[in-house]
């Protein structure tokens, strides 16, 4: 059997008028990631998604999603799909309940598939509230509470920390860290705040002008721009582990838990600092975050 990656992009162009939004963009997400859509306002990361759920059609290449074209199969592309919009419009005195019961129905749910989700984006105390009196924080959980309607094996949120309070902004990202977690979906988000994208991304699409700069999995891309990283080095010991690594130069600061060590690597050091841990008995190091924000400007300049 072929697995067929989430999201494929190639050399898609799209015009509106004057403007290239996209121009000959070739990316591919994979299954069961985070990915980040990265990059400025007016990059094409909206546009790229609305030609994903098959709202536009592209004016030349290829998209596919999930192994389907989803402007010529839009039923088999939808069906699998859920989409969470830059600026959702909800009915204002609809209650939540009412909204999302009505929502399920049209995609052949019933009262077991609004309970289901509710729970996950955590608004089981508001289902009895009206639309209108829901916070802006409370609305992206309604939106993420709608786009996980039927089960979808992707989601695509545009956007979904824009115009948040800094509080807010955290618990909606903490949430789209535990939906990979726990449904085993793949996830797509745009922004362009890159600080916050990557505490929780594992994938990036870097996109500017309408063009893809680069993309991959995080640690192929901190390798490849040297940028600084931010690893997890699980151990049964972890301070026997920490008193070795700490005499290494390439090591900015250390951390010390009960399972495992928070290691700072400098630029272009994290596979370095991988493989000495392992040498030293770690049972495995994961990537933590990388600076998205230092890794877009090594990109751009690549690219230039």
């Amino acid at each position: 059997m072929i697995r067929v990656d989430a999201l494929s992009f190639r050399d898609v162009y799209k015009r509106f008028g004057a403007t290239h939004a996209l121009n000959g963009a070739t990316f591919t997400i994979p299954r069961k990631v985070v990915a980040g859509l990265l990059g400025p306002n007016g990059a094409g990361k909206t546009t790229s998604i609305k030609l994903a759920v098959g709202l536009l059609k592209q004016d030349g290449g290829e998209v596919e999603v999930l192994g389907f074209d989803p402007w010529r199969e839009e039923v088999e592309a939808r069906m699998r799909i859920g989409v969470l919009h830059e600026k959702p419009v909800y009915p204002p005195n609809v209650r939540v309940s009412t909204l999302l019961l009505h929502l399920a129905k049209l995609r052949g749910g019933d009262w077991r598939d609004v309970r289901r989700v509710v729970n996950i984006a955590g608004l089981r105390e508001y289902l009895d509230s009206r639309v209108k009196a829901l916070s802006r924080g409370y609305l992206q959980r309604l939106g993420i509470a709608q786009a996980l309607l039927g089960d979808p094996e992707l989601l695509l949120l545009d956007e979904p920390t824009a115009n948040l309070d800094p509080v807010a902004r955290v618990e909606i990202l903490e949430l789209i860290r535990n939906l990979q977690k726990e449904l085993d979906v793949t996830v797509v988000v745009s922004s362009h705040i890159l600080p916050e994208l990557q505490r929780v991304c594992n994938y990036a699409v870097f996109i500017g002008a309408g063009r893809v700069l680069d993309y991959g999995f995080m640690g192929d891309l901190v390798s490849r721009y040297r940028v600084g990283a931010l690893l997890r080095v699980y151990a049964a010991d972890p301070r026997a582990i920490a008193s070795s690594l700490v005499w290494e130069e390439c090591i900015d600061a250390l951390e010390i838990h009960d399972s495992f060590l928070k290691v700072r690597a400098r630029l272009g050091y994290w596979r370095y600092v991988e493989e000495r841990a392992l040498e030293l008995g770690a049972e495995r190091v994961e990537l933590s975050t990388a600076n998205l924000e230092e890794m877009y400007k090594a990109v751009v300049e690549h690219a230039a």
